[in-house]
């Protein structure tokens, strides 16, 4: 049995969070959710029965639970201190700690193993990010990556509730500048005194640690007027010449990858917890070169549904030792 803490469980992540919980074999003895000043009085149901929403407080966590945070950077960077204080374990959404050397960076079918039994803390990575290496983590064996190029199309739940709710009011009037409604915003987040943008970043740094190989990462990420669902357009350049019918089979062959050149579309995979992966095949020019295609509920697996499985990762580890 394991007591189980959310906080951010009023967000767009954190009700997914309770909803892959609902659906997990998971003996939770006790599930505490937390939220800002805005939810008091809520209650959300979970396994049947009412939960109260309580407001984060210094003192809300205990020695031993496992938080699941789905809040922003700044407000993670005020809440987890006290609770590792309080010997709590805590698997973060944000990316507040992701880039920190003693933070592992977790995508559990690609490096469950960067979990010790010392980490209290471990980072989820950034949505774009999880599938990218969903992808590529299969790949690493058959030859070194020189480089990767990966251009995103991102969907407005990537900015929360406040994101679908823009798209819902703009598709009522015209399109215009700025807005999602049959639109692309060719920038996501703040851009850097490099011109890129902090989404873009996020692959380069994110993407190697991963995957614990030094590669460069080229990337270039867009909003379109999608609801749920991220789609990547990847390149990989090998060190030698690699067959699309190799990528396709150790694809075929990696868990939680699916292979599909008909759903690679965001409405084939909304709700689902596959990575899937289309349209594979060699540049013409360059047989050293690979391109696909990658698809996956940005909500679910891109967030809320790896936090679980680190979650069942960390459980498992206290119940039989490390896997």
């Amino acid at each position: 049995m394991v007591k189980v803490g959310i906080v951010g469980a009023t967000g767009l992540v954190g009700d997914k969070m309770i909803s892959v919980l609902q659906e997990s074999s998971l003996s939770i003895s006790e599930l505490r959710l937390f939220a800002s000043a805005k939810s008091t009085g809520r209650t959300i149901n979970f396994r049947g029965l009412p939960h109260a929403v309580e407001i984060i407080q210094n003192d809300s966590w205990e020695k031993g639970m496992i938080i699941l945070g789905a809040t922003s950077s700044e407000t993670a960077r005020q809440w987890i201190p006290d609770a590792l204080n309080a010997g709590a374990y805590i698997i973060d959404n944000s990316s507040a700690y992701r880039m920190d050397r003693d933070v592992p960076l977790v995508v559990p079918e690609i490096n469950r193993g960067a979990i010790k039994s010392h980490h209290r803390l471990i980072a989820n990575p950034n949505c774009s990010t999880i599938q990218l290496v969903m992808a590529l983590g299969p790949l690493r064996s058959i030859a070194p990556f020189e480089w990767v190029s990966v251009t995103t199309y991102q969907s407005v739940s990537g900015s929360g509730r406040d994101g679908i709710a823009a798209l819902n009011r703009q598709e009522e009037k015209s399109p215009e500048v700025g807005s999602f409604h049959r639109n692309i915003i060719c920038e996501i987040g703040s851009t850097e005194p490099s011109g890129y943008t902090g989404e873009e970043i996020k692959l380069v740094m994110e993407t190697p640690k991963i995957l614990e190989v030094n590669f460069p990462v080229f990337p270039a990420c867009a909003r379109v007027p999608v609801v749920t669902g991220h789609t990547e357009s990847v390149t990989i350049k090998f060190s030698k010449n690699v067959t699309a019918g190799k990528v396709r089979q150790r694809l075929e062959e990696a868990s939680g990858v699916q292979v599909s050149d008909l759903g690679c579309q965001p409405v084939a995979v909304e709700g689902t917890n596959h990575t899937v992966v289309g349209r594979i095949r060699n540049h013409p020019m360059d047989q050293s070169v690979i391109q696909f295609w990658v698809t996956a509920d940005n909500v679910r697996k891109g967030a809320a549904l790896n936090a679980v499985q680190i979650l069942e990762l960390l459980v498992a580890q206290q119940t039989t030792g490390p896997a």
